[in-house]
Parts: C-alpha cells; structure tokens; sequence
C-alpha cells in the first residue's frame, strides 16, 4: 500500500531531488538518504568527495518516508523544474514522482545516512553569488581552478590555458583573491541542483561549497569521506531456561551484558564519528596542501614545494592511520 507522501509544490524542490538521485546514480555505491529533521525532510546524496542535500519543509502532519536508498543505475536526465514532487512508500521502495518522471529506489537501510556533522563548521572567507545559468555555461571540463579576484569582483573559472570570468550578483568587501583546485565534471552535478543565484563558498582551510535556496553541496580534495551506517546491535543468542531458583540471578546477568553491549556500541559509534570527523578535515588539509603547491609552481619556488611535498607525504601517512580506525 502506498502511503499519503510528501508533496511539493516549488519547483525547485522537484529540480533539486532529481538531481539528488542522478548525483547518487553516479557515485560509486551510491544512495539517497531520506531523513526527517524537525519541519523538515533532509534528501541527500553523499559522496566520497562531494555532498549534495536540499532540507525542504514539510506539512507535520505528513509521513516521513525515512531510510536509505539505492538509485536507479541510470536514471533519466530529466529537467522536472517545471513539475511538483511527490515521494512516498511503496511495498517498501521509495517512489519519486515528478511530472511524467517515475523512479523507484529500493531500500538499503531502515536509518537514514547523518550527513549534517560533515559540513563545515567554520564560514567561508569570501561568499561570491553567481547565476546559476550563467556558472553552467561556463563550467568546463576536467579540472581546473575556481577563484575569487578581489579587484575585479568576479569568480575565475580555469582549466588549462582558457579561462571564464563571471560578474558578481552580490556586493563583498574582500579585495583579495582567493581560489583552490576544483574538479569541475564534480562540480557540475551540484551546480545543476540549484535554483536561481549560487554563493559559493571559497576559504583556505575549508572544502568548496555551493548554496542554492534549499540546496547544499561540497566538493572536497584529497581523501575521500567515508560514511558508515550505525552498527546494529549484536543479536542475542537464545539461551536455555536457567532453573527457577536462579531465574532472578539470570535475568540480572542478562541485563548487565545488554548494558556492556550497548556501552561498546556507543563507543565504537563515538570513535567512528571522530574519526570520519578526522579523516574528512585531513582531506580538507590535503586539498590545501595541492593548492599550495600549485601556486609554489608557479612562483618558481622549488624549497617551498619540496617542504610541502614532505608535509603531503606526511598528511598521508597520518590519513592512512585514521583510516584504519575507519576500517576496524
């Protein structure tokens, strides 16, 4: 039986969960996650090295289709801006409508992916807002550079020997510039999901971001994020009946064992968290690391980039480490 679903009118939110399932369709083991989040439904399709979500309100009183999703293997490039949107349950799938698009997602988890704790927690050093259209016709392909000129107020999209200016839509007071690697075909993706204007987001020690209305992406360098779901908890072993005298000695025992179990689920939970925090701000520090050598390249400074050769060989070394923690 199919539930009443969420229904939404804007446009853009049928662009934007669209979008999402083509973002997750191209990602290697890919999904949608559906999450509730206060007067809000949270879509979103994480990455190893981008994040793109939309946080859409929600009448209260409708259900909350919440879990994680696999997307279709190859969904149909199709533009539903001009179409409401519709997800629902059905017989346990997720089904998107928009316009004459149907898609129908299967379940992989019953919790949704907690992708909230991954966005940067420090703002961006310069916000610039640029047409969505215009930053479209303008990517190009492979991967480049993407900066802020400050004197000129424009952002400055390179990739190789071309290069593509776009006038600001909103008013900044930094004069300096500012920019960082970019791969634009990852970009892209994000891009397309947005509505309107786009800010992007550009700082030293800090992933580039995208925000668009409801829509949020990230694009990060380096070491690719990793996103666990929740341990489940250890299924019980059925036990034979202890005898009478003992009952109220074994049912102490039990409680006591869930009690530990829960605790080292709670830890193993606790140090996962900490370390996919970890390994994601060293991929941060290593996408910096790139940029600095690139720019040391172009100044000619051969000391600078061997120093900061040794120091990427050694973010690494450390990355690896953490990523074991991951893994264990």
């Amino acid at each position: 039986m199919a539930g009443t679903g969420l229904s939404f009118d804007d446009a853009a939110a049928a662009r934007a969960i669209t979008a999402i399932v083509r973002h997750a369709a191209a990602q290697r083991d890919g999904v949608v996650s559906v999450a509730a989040d206060g007067e809000s439904v949270v879509v979103a399709s994480p990455g190893e090295t981008s994040l793109l979500m939309a946080r859409l309100p929600v009448d209260g009183g409708a259900p909350v289709p919440e879990g994680t999703y696999t997307p279709p293997v190859d969904p149909p490039a199709v533009d539903a801006a001009g179409a409401p949107a519709t997800l629902r349950t059905v017989r346990g799938r997720l089904q998107i409508s928009a316009g004459k698009l149907r898609l129908a997602l299967d379940r992989a988890a019953d919790e949704p992916v907690d992708v909230g704790w991954v966005w940067p927690a420090t703002g961006p050093a310069v916000e610039a807002a640029v047409s969505r259209d215009a930053l479209l016709d303008a990517l190009p392909s492979g991967e480049g550079r993407l900066s802020f000129a400050g004197a000129d107020k424009q952002v400055v999209l390179e990739a190789g020997r071309s290069e593509r200016r776009l006038p600001l839509k909103n008013r900044t007071r930094r004069r300096k510039d500012i920019g960082m690697p970019v791969a634009f075909d990852e970009l892209r993706p994000l891009v397309e999901a947005a509505s309107g204007d786009v800010v992007i987001g550009l700082a030293d020690l800090r992933p580039l971001t995208i925000e668009s209305g409801a829509v949020r992406g990230m694009l990060v360098r380096g070491v690719p994020m990793r996103w666990r779901p929740q341990a489940a908890a250890p299924a019980a072993k059925p036990a034979a009946a202890p005898p009478t005298r003992d009952r109220g000695a074994e049912q102490r025992r039990r409680r006591e064992e869930e009690r530990q179990a829960r605790e080292r689920e709670q830890e193993a939970r606790r140090r996962a968290r900490s370390a996919g925090a970890a390994v994601a701000a060293a991929g941060r520090a290593a996408s910096q690391l790139d940029a600095a050598m690139d720019d040391a390249r172009q100044l000619g400074d051969d000391e600078a980039c061997a120093r900061l050769a040794d120091a990427r060989t050694a973010l690494d070394g450390a990355t690896a480490a953490l990523r074991r923690h991951l893994d264990s």
